[in-house]
């Protein structure tokens, strides 16, 4: 596809090359409720009909109970074991991509995440 030379200030650049180029969104952000917790985790994306199970969707490891290894003052290393598992009812943050044919559970959200 051949762009063609665009004339007039930066932002008017900008925007005709954007015409030209088109829109291309790879990635939803979308809001969700956890429906059954691990190790049978479920997720209810906001205006979706159905539910997804754990083979529909990866979760970001802040959200799984895991273990890391820490020091503190330069002392021998430990393992600290996080128990952050999502709950029944947590709301989260999901990135669709792949055309709504692949989800990642990015992190859990607090208060109200219809946008009041």
């Amino acid at each position: 596809m051949a762009v063609e030379l665009i004339e007039g200030s930066s932002v008017s650049q900008l925007r005709g090359l954007i015409k030209q180029v088109g829109y291309n969104k790879d990635v939803d952000i979308e809001f969700a409720t956890v429906t059954a917790e691990p190790p049978s985790l479920r997720i209810k994306i906001d205006n979706m009909p159905i539910e997804l199970d754990a083979d529909d969707f990866v979760v970001a490891e802040s959200l799984v109970k895991h273990t890391r290894k820490a020091r503190i003052d330069g002392a021998t290393p430990v393992d600290i074991e996080f128990e952050n598992a999502l709950k029944a009812g947590d709301r989260v943050i999901v990135a669709s991509f792949k055309n709504g044919q692949g989800y990642a559970i990015l992190d859990r959200i607090g208060g109200d995440s219809d946008g009041a």
